[in-house]
């Protein structure tokens, strides 16, 4: 178990996935609760693109990360702890 930051995730469009000076965001994997995989179809909330997310809940708070495919969410999705 560790730690992952935003820019280690290929293909995250949400949250941003480049690191910046005010978006230097690391999570902590032993804090996740639970974790599940799922896809959106397009729709207009979607701009008619399919979302494919992972939603990683951590002790009290859900992170939801969404992808544009879903080879790159599920390489994600795999990394996590089970």
């Amino acid at each position: 178990m560790g730690y992952f930051a935003l820019s280690g995730i290929t293909g995250c469009f949400e949250p941003d996935s480049g690191e910046t000076i005010y978006q230097n965001v690391i999570f902590n994997d032993d804090k996740i609760v639970c974790s599940y995989k799922k896809d959106i179809l397009p729709s207009i909330n979607t701009d008619w693109k399919a979302w494919y997310i992972v939603v990683c809940v951590f002790q009290n708070y859900p992170q939801i990360f969404k992808f544009l495919n879903s080879t790159d969410r599920n390489n994600f999705f795999s990394t996590l702890p089970t």
